[in-house]
């Protein structure tokens, strides 16, 4: 059981970290978790490395949800024809009734750090500021 709500909360964060339009495609290829490291936009840009992730075992399902949170195969997320198709903000946003879902601060910060926290398969996250917080202010790789 609390294999499962580690998977639950994994599969949150890293929906949220990966949901913001950080997958790329090509012209006419199937969506796919981006080579590169990834650069979350915001007031203080975090990175985000799907390999990382992936490496670890985790399934596209344990992070990326539709809009009634049920876990996205990687057949799925391939079949999608735009990545905007998984932004979190399509959902986490001001007209969302619960106030810590509302923002990407809020959702990445009780996702990902309690995840990194528990940790998964014996590995733990960062869960300092620096973990995964730029110290410079970089362009991000993506649309946040």
């Amino acid at each position: 059981m609390q294999k499962k709500m580690m998977l639950v909360r994994i599969a949150l964060a890293a929906t949220l970290v990966l949901g913001l339009g950080g997958l790329s495609t090509a012209a006419t290829g199937p969506l796919k978790a981006p080579a590169e490291q990834l650069i979350i936009a915001g007031k203080k840009p975090a990175r985000f490395d799907h390999s990382v992730h992936l490496k670890l075992g985790l399934k596209c399902g344990t992070c990326h949800h539709d809009k009634d949170h049920k876990p996205l195969t990687a057949k799925a997320i391939a079949a999608m024809t735009d990545s905007s198709q998984l932004a979190c903000v399509s959902c986490h946003n001001k007209s969302r009734p619960e106030m810590e879902l509302q923002t990407k601060r809020e959702v990445f910060h009780a996702r990902c750090r309690s995840c990194h926290q528990k940790g998964y398969q014996g590995k733990k996250g960062p869960t300092n500021c620096s973990g995964c917080h730029l110290k410079h202010k970089s362009p991000p790789l993506e649309g946040c």
